[in-house]
């Protein structure tokens, strides 16, 4: 037991290493940052650009649009997220272990006593520690630019709280993304079934009866959290969420023992 919390530790810190000497995680936290500065001013301005924009329309036609208040920047953050910054965690992240596979260090990592699992928790791990880490320092930025521009900007509690139910469905996505990248032998193939798998969960929303408790949800309700809002059935979504990321990881361990038998 020891041995193997040894070997976890070490093969961690060189993921860290390996993820620090990549462009990931800068690109990551130059997307999540655009999308954080972005979602607050299209939040406070969008109303105004839209107003200037047909100000010369030579049809007259006015559009009726509410004062901007400052959950609308929580709910144009989460929606930006979950679009863009779903699609770019999925891109940059869908090499997890393809790289590793094609150049053989797998083969080699694993004939010196590494074990599939440890292999899987400890990229897992990191990839999800860099990600939540980049999220929150976004939705930080988010918060301090809303009360910026709208002079209030909610409980951070509750903001953080948001957060923290959104990063539940990354902590998914980023199963289902190593485990494509695990069965997949090219970087172009396991990028479309992992973008497939992300619209594939966000349809099973539209199932009668069972889509409520579908983790989709979750990628939504930050702006509710904001305001202190429970969403209905949230607990079941988050459930269902860590169950759909154990099987992934699961399958991914099972497939890689596979392969090193």
């Amino acid at each position: 037991m020891k041995s193997s919390a040894n070997k976890l530790g070490v093969f961690i810190s060189k993921e860290f290493t390996e993820n620090l000497r990549t462009k990931r995680v800068l690109v990551l936290a130059c997307v999540y940052t655009f999308l954080a500065i972005t979602s607050v001013l299209l939040a406070r301005f969008s109303a105004e650009l839209m107003t200037a924009l047909l100000a010369n329309d030579p049809s007259g036609l006015v559009i009726q649009m509410p004062d901007p208040v400052w959950v609308d920047s929580y709910a144009q953050l989460f929606s930006n997220l979950s679009e863009m910054g779903n699609i770019a965690v999925i891109m940059l992240f869908i090499g997890i272990v393809l790289r590793e596979k094609n150049t053989g260090t797998i083969d080699m990592m694993f004939s010196k006593g590494l074990s599939p699992t440890v292999f899987v928790l400890a990229k897992f791990s990191v990839a999800v520690a860099i990600v939540l880490l980049l999220l929150f320092i976004s939705i930080f930025v988010a918060y301090g630019y809303t009360f910026v521009l709208f002079e209030y900007a909610g409980h951070i509690g509750n903001v953080l709280m948001g957060g923290l139910v959104f990063g539940s469905f990354v902590v998914m996505l980023l199963a289902i993304v190593m485990f494509w990248s695990t069965v997949a032998n090219s970087t172009a193939i396991s990028a479309v079934l992992g973008i497939v798998s992300y619209f594939a969960i966000i349809f099973l929303n539209l199932i009668p009866v069972v889509g409520r408790f579908m983790p989709a949800h979750l990628a939504g309700h930050g702006a509710m959290l904001a305001m202190g809002e429970v969403p209905e059935h949230i607990g079941i979504q988050i459930g269902v969420a860590l169950v759909i990321a154990a099987l992934a990881l699961v399958a991914s361990i099972h497939i890689l023992r596979n392969r090193d038998a």
